[in-house]
């Protein structure tokens, strides 16, 4: 057998032509005689992407999906309506807090809207007895500006009351019926889980106090540190993959800073296919993917060869094989990666490709 498949390589060299291997690296082969040789075709498979390592990988908020409730009055925690891990719609009362510095806000608010119903009124009058000719224009002038004035401190002591954690329907609701409540009803900003509860009940809070931390969890981002050698291979956009649990995640960032303890990168992920079991703060392991702007081609092994330490394929034209130099992004235990040297529909040699190296070699041997 080995004699004959010898046979069939003398035969094949001495029907390529002096110059081809030289200027095309071409093999002129019949069909007849690649069938001798064992030579059998395939197509490649075209691949998005393609694995470049691991790395670890932290699940974290992204800064507005996250928010810090806070005092915005000092005051007594008189009830309690959540815990960590509670979900939260917005508005929905979180807290009760009994705060005497919110009745002097309250008061300063009904004082202000007496003083404009009153500078109101004189305006009115001093209007008619302008145009009865019985006060001079200038009185008038003065009297208007006095309701402005009156006008933007009620602004103000509205405004003052919003900041300081009450509603506008609450705001108005004492404005029309002048009942002081010291009680402050803090609500949730957001929609989400309450991650962490910092007060008790009966417990004293000061001005800006801490009082519980609120997160929308449904969008997450992943901080991958990325070894600076893979640097040049990540872009915005490409995908990263989660193992365990199975998501998927999309480059938005890529760091510019090196860590000179570790030598990594920071590369930022946002997770588009979640799990419902991942939560900020895990530790997760991601697999880094290669995601080249070419295309990306999938072969056997087995259809890769190495010459002078550059890496072939034959491909079939209609004038016979043509050993085609490619670039290789990673390979697998059976099959090979190719980004670089095939533009999808070749047929390539999968099989029989120990003798048509064989044969190249002896015409550029020849040559």
């Amino acid at each position: 057998m080995m004699n004959n498949i010898l046979t069939l390589l003398l035969v094949v060299v001495s029907t390529v032509g002096g110059s081809a291997f030289a200027a095309t690296s071409l093999l002129t082969v019949s069909d007849e005689q690649a069938g001798h040789l064992g030579v059998r075709l395939n197509q490649p498979q075209p691949v998005d992407n393609h694995p470049l390592g691991r790395a670890p990988a932290q699940v974290v908020l992204p800064p507005d999906n996250e928010y810090l409730v806070s005092a915005r009055q000092a005051g007594l925690v008189e009830t309690l309506a959540v815990s960590p891990g509670s979900p939260v719609t917005k508005g929905d009362i979180m807290a009760v807090l009994q705060s005497p510095s919110l009745l002097e806000l309250e008061r300063t608010l009904l004082d202000a809207a007496s003083e404009f119903g009153l500078s109101r009124a004189r305006l009115e009058r001093d209007r008619v007895l302008l145009a009865e000719g019985l006060i001079a224009r200038m009185r008038w002038l003065e009297t208007q500006s006095q309701q402005q004035k009156a006008g933007a401190a009620l602004e103000m002591a509205r405004q003052t009351l919003i900041a300081s954690g009450l509603t506008l329907a609450e705001v108005n609701r004492l404005e029309s019926d002048h009942r002081l409540d010291s009680r402050w009803t803090v609500r949730s900003p957001l929609t989400g889980v309450v991650l962490e509860r910092q007060v008790v009940t009966g417990q004293r809070v000061e001005l800006l106090a801490p009082l519980f931390r609120v997160a929308n969890l449904s969008t997450l981002w992943l901080d991958v540190s990325v070894p600076q050698e893979r640097l040049g291979e990540m872009a915005r956009g490409d995908r990263i993959q989660l193992e365990n649990p199975e998501a998927t995640a999309r480059i938005i960032q890529v760091g510019q800073v090196i860590d000179s303890d570790s030598q990594t990168v920071l590369v930022r992920a946002v997770l588009e296919q979640g799990n419902p079991n991942l939560r900020p703060g895990m530790n997760v392991n991601v697999r880094l993917l290669h995601n080249s702007r070419e295309r990306l081609f999938s072969l056997p092994l087995a259809a890769l060869f190495t010459h002078e330490s550059t890496r072939y394929v034959f491909v079939k034209t209609p004038a016979g094989y043509e050993a085609r130099a490619v670039a290789v992004v990673g390979e697998e235990p059976h099959r090979v990666v190719i980004h670089h040297g095939l533009s999808g529909g070749e047929s390539v040699v999968v099989a029989g490709v120990a003798a048509l190296k064989a044969a190249w070699l002896e015409t550029g041997e020849e040559k």
